[in-house]
């Protein structure tokens, strides 16, 4: 009977000698991993699902929440009824670019990342679409020599080298911060004086220190300004 209960007691000694193991690996996998993972939300009425996970050693210095809450406000204003963004991240790659896309100037010079943001306003609402993309390369004068590349597209008239009047033909807000671009984008059927709020709504979104320089494109205008 004595042996019995050793038996058992060691029995139960190992499954919680066990247990403790298991416990301490979950937590040292926790620890480094923590902050590696950001999740791409998509925003519907009741609840937000998750659309994909990008690997990232930083925490992204969009706050995509609080850009979604602003638009949305503004939006439903200029429509006159409720507007409900959802959204989604990906990459842009150099190797999908053809030379003649919008996104070509952007890897002249060698980027680590181009995340793109596109904003979906709905199917009844298609016009109102808005992008955001976010492209950083490894020092300063990676950044300036693609910014001034941009600079020297959005004040060409359409040309063989050039195949779009301005950059997109659209309206672009595009600013130089330290060692990224970023590039703001809405279609015709948004105003520019309400392109220039989504452009406030952007910086008070963005966690950056200073900018650099800037490009304003007007949509159906050939050539941008500074």
């Amino acid at each position: 009977m004595t042996l019995f209960k050793n038996k058992k007691m060691m029995k139960i000694i190992k499954i919680i000698l066990i247990s403790i193991i298991i416990c301490s690996c979950n937590q040292t996998f926790d620890k480094k991993n923590k902050g590696k993972y950001y999740s791409a939300q998509v925003f519907t009425e009741k609840n937000a699902t998750f659309l994909t996970k990008l690997k990232t050693n930083q925490t992204p210095e969009l706050d995509v929440l609080k850009f979604v809450k602003l638009s949305n406000s503004l939006l439903t204003q200029i429509q006159g009824k409720p507007i409900k963004l959802t959204y989604k991240i990906d990459a842009i790659k150099a190797k999908n670019t053809s030379k003649i896309s919008f996104y070509h100037p952007l890897f002249i010079s060698s980027s680590n990342s181009i995340k793109r943001y596109s904003f979906n306003p709905g199917k009844d609402n298609n016009a109102l679409q808005i992008w955001l993309l976010e492209a950083k390369y490894k020092d300063s004068i990676s950044t300036n020599k693609v910014f001034k590349e941009l600079h020297f597209q959005s004040g060409r008239i359409q040309s063989k080298i050039d195949h779009y009047p301005g950059l997109t033909y659209t309206n672009d807000y595009v600013i130089r911060s330290n060692n990224k671009i970023y590039w703001l984008n809405s279609g015709c059927a948004i105003s520019f004086s309400n392109h220039q709020k989504l452009k406030k709504i952007m910086l008070q979104s963005l966690q950056i220190d200073k900018i650099q320089d800037s490009i304003w494109c007007k949509c159906g205008q050939p050539e941008c300004s500074l």
